[in-house]
């Protein structure tokens, strides 16, 4: 049982690695069974084909980044506190899984359909929990009328494009390795203080 939890282990990391590194269009079986140390039949043994595989590989690098933050969307807090704790949630695990943004705007570029079947209703229900959050505080005027559905895509674009732009980032700023880990720390409170401001809080 041990041998057969290792062997499934190196071919989620195999694939992993070959989607994250190539996209869905672009990853082979062969290549992922060879990085796994496999035959291919072995590799069709645990996963039947690579949709299967693609998908568990989908799911995992969604649950990595999202998961976090929708916990932190989800819980009773004031809007002030959700809006830091969500951004520095959100960096903090792009910072962990820095591959990810890259590998999913790729796939929804190339394959829009396949990945919104990812997007499930626990997803739409806590942002759009948050919506109301913030229509709310617009009624008691505890903040600035902005249209929620800004808030939320301004939240994920600030975070996620120093990740998805980094090379151009680093090469326009003159940022070497250590200088662009200390720039997205900075990031938590800029974005932070960016949308209180946004919001007037």
């Amino acid at each position: 049982m041990e041998k057969e939890r290792s062997t499934e282990a190196r071919i989620f990391e195999a694939a992993s690695a070959v989607f994250h590194e190539k996209g869905y269009a672009g990853a082979r079986m062969q290549e992922i069974a060879d990085r796994a140390g496999i035959n291919k039949a072995m590799l069709h043994y645990y996963y039947r084909n690579k949709d299967k595989l693609f998908e568990g590989v989908f799911r995992t690098a969604r649950l990595q980044v999202l998961g976090p933050i929708l916990d932190v969307i989800g819980a009773d807090l004031p809007l002030p506190v959700k809006m830091e704790r969500a951004v520095h949630t959100y960096i903090d695990q792009l910072v962990a899984h820095p591959e990810v943004p890259a590998f999913v705007l790729q796939e929804l570029r190339r394959h829009p359909d396949r990945v919104r079947r990812f997007i499930d209703e626990e997803v739409q229900l806590l942002f759009q929990g948050l919506a109301r959050q913030i229509r709310e505080a617009d009624r008691r005027a505890e903040i600035r009328p902005v249209p929620p559905e800004h808030v939320v895509v301004n939240l994920i674009g600030l975070c996620v494009f120093p990740f998805v732009g980094r090379p151009v980032i680093q090469a326009v700023l003159g940022l070497d390795e250590e200088g662009f880990e200390a720039f997205i720390q900075e990031r938590k409170q800029t974005v932070t203080t960016f949308i209180h401001n946004a919001l007037g809080l």
